[in-house]
Order: C-alpha cells, then sequence, then structure tokens
C-alpha cells in the first residue's frame, strides 16, 4: 500500500494515449471514483469520462455519447465500466482487484476480470490487475507464468510499512465494550496532537441484532433468513438483504415475551460511543457506510470533509479501507476482524488478511509514523502472524499450503449452481435432473472431491427459497468435461 500505483497507472495510460488508443481505468467502489477523477483530470483534462450508478439518466447519456463518439480517451468508473463502447481499446487497468466488488451476484451476474480478459483479447490489448493484497488465485497465475508479476516493493514516501499491532483483547476489561487500553490510548494521542483516526468497523446500523433474552431467538426479516439491524436516527428496523423497513419490534413473534435485548453494535453507535469517551477532547466524528452515502454526492462530501480535516475521526465500514490517501491519518483502528475470519468460506483467511493490510494503509502515508491496532480474541490464528507484519509473500505461502492440503482453489474447481424458487417441491424438481446429469459425469471421469445438494445457508431471501448444488471437482477432471 501506498507504493505508487496510481502514478504507473497514468503512465501506462499516457502511453497508450499517445498510441492513439484509449484506456479504461477500474475502480472498486464508487467512493473511489471522484478522487480518482480528480487526479486524472489533472493529467488528461476533458479526455476523461466516468461511468457509475449515481449518475442520471442524462449525464450518463453525455458520458456514454462522449466514449462512443471518441471524444474520451479514458473512461473511469466501478465494475460496470468495463462495457463502456471504447473504440481501439489499448488498455484496460483493475485497481484493488482482489476486491469482492468486481463480482456481480446480482443479474447480469459477471465477474469483471473474466470480462476484461475476454475484452482484451478480442481488442488485443493489455490487462493491467493491480493490488497490494493479490487474490490467492491471481498470484498463483503470475507465480505459474500465466501473467507476468511486476512488484512495487516500497513506498513513494520511503517510510517503511508500519508494523500492525496485534491486541489480545481476551479478559481485558474493553472501555465501552470497544476500546482496547492500546487502542484507547493511541486515539488520545492523536487528538492531542490534532491528527486524524480512522476506525473500521465492518458491519453498519447501531444495534447489528435483536435477540428474545427468553426464547434466544432473533428478530428477522419476514422475507428473508436474516436478523433486522436496528438504526437509532430513523428508529427503525431494517433488513440488510432485502431492504425491508420495519417498525421498532417490542415484543418477541415467537414467544410473545418482551424481553428482548440488543446485540453487538454496528458503525451508528460506534460514532456514539467514540463521542461519549473521547468527549473531553470535543472530537469531530463522521461515518461512511452505505447508509451515510446515498445521496448522489455522499461518497464525495465525506472524503472532503476528512481530507480538509474538519473531522478528527472517520468511522467506516470496509469502503473506507480502498485506496484512499489521507496524509494526516496517524492511527488506524480495526474492530471485530475476527467475524470476517470465522465466516463459511474457504476464502475467509484471504479476506481477512486483504481486508486488515489494505486498512492499515490508510496511516502513516505522508511524513507522519502511523500506529495501526487490531483488536482480536484469536491472536494465535496464523492469519494475524501475517498481517502484523504485512507480510504478503508469507501469508501467500502458508494459505496456498493449506489450499494443496484441501484441495480448494486454485489446486481444484469450486462450482455452484443456484436455485431459486417459491416452493420447496418445484426447486427439488428442478434440481432432479441437473443433479443426475452432474452425478453421472463421474462414471466417466472419476468421483468428485465433493458433491452436493443443500439449502444455502441465507435459505431465504426476497420471499424467494434458495438450494445449491455444490461441486469441488480436480482441476484436470474440469479440464476434460
Amino acid at each position: 500500500t501506498g507504493s505508487g500505483k496510481t502514478e504507473v497507472y497514468k503512465s501506462v495510460i499516457k502511453e497508450t494515449i499517445k498510441q492513439g488508443k484509449t484506456a479504461i481505468m477500474l475502480v472498486p467502489e464508487i467512493s473511489l471514483t471522484p478522487q480518482m477523477l480528480g487526479n486524472f483530470r489533472n493529467d488528461f483534462g476533458d479526455e476523461v469520462a466516468v461511468l457509475h450508478s449515481k449518475l442520471n439518466d442524462t449525464e450518463r447519456y453525455n458520458e456514454w455519447k462522449k466514449i462512443k463518439e471518441g471524444d474520451a480517451k479514458v473512461v473511469i468508473g466501478p465494475r460496470s465500466a468495463i462495457f463502456a463502447p471504447c473504440k481501439n481499446l489499448g488498455v484496460v487497468i483493475i485497481d484493488e482487484s482482489h476486491d469482492g466488488s468486481y463480482i456481480s451476484d446480482t443479474n447480469p451476474r459477471y465477474d469483471t476480470k473474466e470480462v476484461a480478459e475476454f475484452l482484451c483479447k478480442q481488442s488485443n490489448c493489455k490487462l493491467v490487475l493491480g493490488s497490494a493484497t493479490p487474490d490467492i488465485e491471481s498470484y498463483y497465475k503470475a507465480k505459474q507464468d500465466e501473467y507476468k508479476l511486476l512488484k512495487l516493493d516500497n513506498r513513494i514516501s520511503q517510510h517503511k510499512m508500519h508494523d500492525i499491532e496485534i491486541v489480545d483483547v481476551r479478559g481485558q476489561n474493553l472501555h465501552s465494550q470497544v476500546f482496547s487500553n492500546e487502542l484507547l490510548d493511541a486515539i488520545q494521542t492523536a487528538l492531542t496532537k490534532k491528527e486524524q483516526v480512522m476506525i473500521l468497523l465492518n458491519r453498519r446500523g447501531f444495534y447489528p441484532h435483536t435477540i428474545c433474552s427468553d426464547c434466544g431467538e432473533p428478530i428477522k426479516c419476514l422475507n428473508c433468513d436474516i436478523g433486522l439491524t436496528y438504526h437509532k436516527k430513523e428508529n427503525l428496523m431494517m433488513c440488510h438483504y432485502c431492504g425491508t423497513k420495519y417498525r421498532v419490534v417490542e415484543k418477541c413473534p415467537k414467544c410473545g415475551s418482551y424481553k428482548l435485548r440488543p446485540y453487538s453494535y454496528g458503525t451508528e453507535k460506534l460514532v456514539n460511543v467514540i463521542e461519549d469517551i473521547f468527549r473531553d477532547y470535543n472530537p469531530r466524528v463522521i461515518r461512511m457506510d452505505v447508509d451515510t452515502v446515498t445521496a448522489k454526492e455522499g461518497y464525495y462530501h465525506i472524503l472532503k470533509e476528512f481530507q480538509d480535516g474538519k473531522a478528527d475521526i472517520l468511522v467506516g465500514t470496509q469502503m473506507i479501507a480502498k485506496g484512499h490517501d489521507f496524509g494526516n491519518v496517524t492511527v488506524v483502528g480495526i474492530l471485530e476482524m475476527d467475524r470476517q475470519l470465522f465466516r463459511c468460506d474457504y476464502m475467509s483467511a484471504e479476506k481477512t488478511f486483504q481486508l486488515a493490510t489494505q486498512v492499515s494503509g490508510r496511516a502513516g502515508r505522508a511524513d507522519k509514523k502511523g500506529r495501526v491496532i487490531l483488536q482480536t480474541f484469536c491472536p494465535y490464528h496464523y492469519v494475524y502472524h501475517f498481517v502484523h507484519k504485512s507480510d504478503y509473500e508469507g501469508f501467500y505461502d502458508k494459505e496456498l499450503n493449506v489450499r494443496a492440503g484441501t484441495k480448494f482453489p486454485p489446486f481444484a474447481k469450486l462450482l455452484r449452481i443456484m436455485f431459486l424458487g417459491k416452493d420447496h417441491d418445484k426447486i427439488k424438481e428442478a434440481i432432479k435432473p441437473i443433479y443426475l446429469d452432474i452425478k453421472a459425469l463421474q462414471n466417466t471421469h472419476g468421483e468428485f472431491l465433493h458433491f452436493k445438494v443443500s439449502e444455502a445457508l441465507l435459505g431465504r431471501a426476497k420471499s424467494t427459497l434458495r438450494y445449491n448444488v455444490i461441486v469441488r471437482m480436480e482441476n484436470s477432471q474440469f479440464d476434460k468435461i
């Protein structure tokens, strides 16, 4: 992080334009678009176009027309910008290429990297994947010479990457059930020096869950198998999957008990906690998550306010971890990363390492030394050993060894076919012929590593039932099929 990838991108694009060609520059979040747009317009002026979902129809048409008619040489935007109607395309650059936002899991479903590879092959142009924490499969391809590997081993500022302090909070009496002594002291020091702080908590809302003390059931959405999150500002409960809003529930729908209690906390609650704990410093605290950036210019105003020093502390979800460059940020706090680490996902260790390393890179980017504090109940886990030193190569070697032993990608292919419907019986009828067809393949190609039909982890969403057929097979089996 902070190695100057953006300057490399600009040099590549300048050379591409000299050759009379155009470029697409992708970023993982809309929040990064204004920053990147300003940066690129300083170099390329009006030859830059932008495409993203926050544009209104007129703005989107004008930008599309500008690209189509060849007046724009550079297109900037999140994943959908890969479909920009560029003429004579010379390069596609995917910044933070490891990021999960490049995969669209709603219609139309696509992996931006796969689309980009296809587009570049059709256009005979270059594809650049940039990341301080590449995804395991891409880095494996680079090690196997399927991709060319280029390294930036130093930060532009020449300041070494700071060690990330892994703080064991087992047995600690956390301040307001949130802050360790180490993080509390670091924030106090930064506020005293008029420096800025960023706090990552990858969970929005005030209380993420409300649970019945008598029967133990969480208050769930009527349309989805997911707990409702309480939002204090609107005084309502919301499903973060389908977006349905509910009046605050006062009694348990299952047992009728009024003994409901909030469980855990989100970014909205965290702001209140910070303002209370550090009230003697009178900090200006702002929040950046999906709930605060709904307005068209929401991203821009929050980031500019922090950039201009009008706020002391920025609290946010993973969207604050990516690409932002704030010279006065000296402290980054990382809370509840264990939740990411122990998710039911073979990539959970990889995603934990990426998120922790990316957000830690926001500290100490200028001439001030940064300090990063990650609180955990599992300091012994191997991921935190490598996070501590921001040791990507060490983590890659360890994780690749784990994947080799357990036969997960890149040493196997993992496929999922999802079935959606309103009726259990009809879904099972639809699954049966496909299941039998796949099962028959084993007669020719051998037993698969894993083959199962099951209800999805989130079994019901938006009033729709969800079932999966999961297949994990050897690479050699997949290649033959």
